[in-house]
Parts: C-alpha cells; sequence; structure tokens
C-alpha cells in the first residue's frame, strides 16, 4: 500500500527507522542491530529450507518483540515512527479503499510488522483512509494503562509463517468474510500468497509488486502470480478492476 522508494533509494521499514534514529535507546539499537546480523542472512538466503527459515524467524521475532518490551517501548515511540517522512501512499490507494468503503467490501491486512496492529491503524487514521471494512491481523503488544508495553501476543507473525496465520483463530475478522468466495491478493512478497492458504475461495486473483530485481525475479513470479506491476507502481489497476 506504501511506496517502496524515495527518491530512487529503497525506503526503510517501520522497524528500521525505530532502530537506527535511537527512539528507544543506544543499547536497543545496538542489540536489534545484532539481531538482524545474524538473523537477515538467513531471510534472504534461498539454499535454505523453508521450514527451518520459519523456525529462525519464529526465533528471531520473538526476541526482538521481547526486546521492545524491555527496552521500555511506549505508545509514544509508535507514535513518533509513524509521524515521520518514511511512508507514502501510493497513488491511487485512496480511490482503492474509497470503493471498498462505499460498497463495504472487507480489506484484510495481515502484517508481519513489529510496530503492534495499530501502527498500521495509527497511519491509516492520519491519511484519512480508515473505516470499519478495514480489518488488521499482525504481532500485538499488551499495555499497561501507562501506555508502556508490558508483553506481546505469542501468535507471532513473521515473513514466512502467513500461510499458517489461520483467519478462524480471529473470529471478529473471519465472520465477516466466511461466506465471501471471490478473493484479490496483494502483496511484494512470494511468500504471502499463503495468506489465503486455509480460505474456502472460488476465485483468486493474485497481484504483485515486484519493486526490484525485475530480470533476476520476474519469471519465477510469473509462475505464482496473475498479475505483476513491476518498480514501484501505482494502483490503478486495481480500482479498474473492482
Amino acid at each position: 500500500m506504501t511506496k517502496a522508494f524515495s527518491a530512487g533509494k529503497l525506503r526503510p521499514s517501520l522497524i528500521s527507522v525505530l532502530r537506527s534514529e535511537w527512539y528507544l535507546s543506544e543499547e536497543y539499537s545496538r542489540k536489534a542491530y545484532e539481531l538482524f546480523d545474524y538473523y537477515n542472512p538467513i531471510e534472504i538466503n534461498h539454499s535454505i529450507p523453508l521450514e527451518e527459515k520459519k523456525e529462525q524467524m519464529t526465533i528471531w521475532w520473538n526476541k526482538h518483540l521481547s526486546l521492545l518490551v524491555d527496552s521500555g517501548i511506549h505508545k509514544r515511540d509508535i507514535e513518533n515512527v509513524i509521524s515521520s517522512w518514511v511512508i507514502d501512499l501510493r497513488p491511487w490507494i485512496r480511490e482503492f479503499l474509497w470503493v471498498l468503503k462505499e460498497y463495504n467490501i472487507p480489506i484484510i491486512i495481515i502484517s508481519a510488522n513489529w510496530l503492534w496492529t495499530d501502527s498500521i491503524k495509527m497511519y491509516l487514521e492520519k491519511e484519512w483512509v480508515m473505516s470499519d471494512n478495514i480489518k488488521i491481523i499482525s504481532n500485538e503488544f499488551y499495555w499497561n494503562e501507562a501506555w508502556n508495553a508490558v508483553w506481546y501476543d505469542k501468535r507471532v507473525i513473521h515473513v514466512f509463517n502467513k500461510d499458517e496465520t489461520v483467519l478462524k483463530e480471529f473470529p471478529d475478522i473471519y465472520n465477516k468474510i466466511k461466506d465471501r468466495k471471490n478473493v484479490i491478493l496483494l502483496w511484494d512478497s512470494l511468500w504471502d500468497t499463503g495468506m489465503i492458504e486455509w480460505f474456502k475461495y472460488e476465485n483468486l486473483l493474485k497481484i504483485w509488486f515486484l519493486n526490484e530485481k525485475e530480470e533476476e525475479h520476474l519469471n519465477e513470479y510469473k509462475k505464482a502470480y496473475d498479475v505483476i506491476l513491476t518498480w514501484d507502481n501505482d494502483w490503478d489497476f486495481i480500482p479498474k478492476i473492482l
């Protein structure tokens, strides 16, 4: 939903902004970088079997979420990251979301985001596009009355286990979509096709945003997706379909 590049440079993730700009502490940033330096090579290594990657990513996500809690992350820290320059909606996103809202079509966001489900909600509210038909499934913190995180939901979602994120485990969301049989799947990772693994659909349109390394990956992704939009494309194609 957001642009991958700005001025020709890859935009950092929210967690990398929190890590690199010392929103928490120097100690948090040091430990977070240590985790990244160890686990990221595993994440991007194509020769490592998927099951082993899943196991290692689960360890990484749990360690980092625990580190965030131990480092005293506050809701205010997430709000500050959301307000930074790092996020920018793609063109035509607003039109896309307005159509879905007008016809009460559910949009389910499944995210491996480290910074809490509401970080996504906060950003959509800031951009005036959040509505009741948007449902978000992501990693969750538990907060005290002062809005400091005290622990996190053990149903950890990372980049490789979205195929195991069973919608029935989220009944408030599942009950709203269980009778819908047409799905448009949108994302920018080959592994995200698993987001509808356990959903009983009849028609599925898979649209992939191939933001970089087109020559390296295009043929591989053609086998997995129905439509490929290359190089940080906008969303005008999708409202036209709707």
